[in-house]
């Protein structure tokens, strides 16, 4: 058995097995001055201060967002509609009659926040040496977490992440045109997903950019004002592409219920302090589902209607 010295012998032994723990999670891949892709671009002549990047249209800001305090939490959720035959409803009365009692009908929404996270070490020198680096590397990881939050508030799977449109029982899916050839999207596409939306003035399109190019061939689309039949055109690659089921979705996002912690960036130069590193973090952490289950019909109409309502596939 090893007996300390003294005190001092004491500390070195565990300052020793500290670092060879750490070493078994060193860094495997970080941005460096030396290497031109892996930052170095971003040491430059002295005329460079940014750094240009390609920006993401972010979903969330059309989202009924709900800030959390903690990890877990459950909303009541009212399902039913003005129109029902349960719940809040409002009935005519004549003078003096004695009006019929309603209560609510609320269901729970269970929410657990999942976290999203964007690790960037960083060496010393690259930190101190470039103004550009310093100040792009928030953005660049802001719109990192952006495509995530795009692509969950989609494609989401449910199980251990957000549910995302595309996997909800709330989305209608509108069948194509007849002998509709493959690869196109035709005004009567159009026509057809915008009956089946439950607030149609309250949607945006949300689209593949491969799909810019069938959109503005239509006759319902503005291209000085960016619109399509009146309504937003967000472009996202979290769509599917061109033909397939999801690759244009007529979405009235505040139909989608985000439940968030909001971001949290920090910036620490101690993690890897053995090794001259910076280490860039940001987290966030977030939920999120669509409000309702499954789609409605309401009166005076002989369909279903949701927030969510897409193309199917044209292959």
């Amino acid at each position: 058995m090893y007996k300390f010295v003294n005190l001092g012998d004491f500390a070195q032994q565990v300052r020793t097995s500290k670092f060879d723990t750490q070493s078994k999670r060193s860094v495997s891949v970080f941005a460096s001055s030396n290497i031109a892709g892996d930052g170095g671009y971003s040491v430059p002549t002295e005329f460079l201060d940014q750094i240009f990047m390609r920006y993401y249209n972010a979903l969330l800001p059309y989202c009924q967002v709900i800030p959390a305090s903690s990890g877990n939490i459950s909303i009541p959720t009212d399902e039913t509609t003005p129109w029902a035959s349960s719940g809040i409803i409002a009935e005519w009365d004549d003078e003096g009659g004695v009006a019929d009692q309603k209560k609510p009908i609320l269901s729970l929404s269970e929410h657990t926040l999942r976290k999203l996270r964007v690790l960037i070490p960083a060496t010393e020198e690259l930190v101190s040496d470039s103004r550009a680096f310093d100040a792009w590397i928030p953005k660049a990881m802001n719109r990192a977490v952006t495509w995530k939050i795009n692509d969950a508030i989609i494609n989401g799977i449910g199980a251990a992440r957000p549910l995302g449109i595309m996997n909800s029982g709330a989305r209608i899916e509108v069948a194509k045109v007849t002998s509709q050839q493959a690869g196109t999207i035709q005004e009567g596409n159009i026509l057809a997903m915008l009956e089946r939306s439950l607030d149609p003035l309250a949607s945006v399109w949300v689209i593949n950019p491969g799909c810019y190019g069938q959109v503005s061939n239509l006759t319902s689309f503005d291209s000085g004002m960016g619109r399509l039949a009146g309504l937003p055109v967000i472009a996202t690659d979290a769509c599917s592409q061109l033909g397939q089921a999801g690759d244009i979705i007529l979405a009235d996002l505040s139909g989608y219920r985000v439940v968030s912690k909001g971001a949290a960036f920090a910036n620490s130069a101690h993690l890897w302090f053995d090794q001259d590193m910076h280490a860039f973090k940001l987290t966030v952490r977030i939920d999120g589902q669509p409000i309702l289950r499954a789609p409605t019909t309401p009166p005076n109409s002989g369909t279903t209607r949701s927030h969510f309502v897409s193309l199917a596939e044209r292959v």
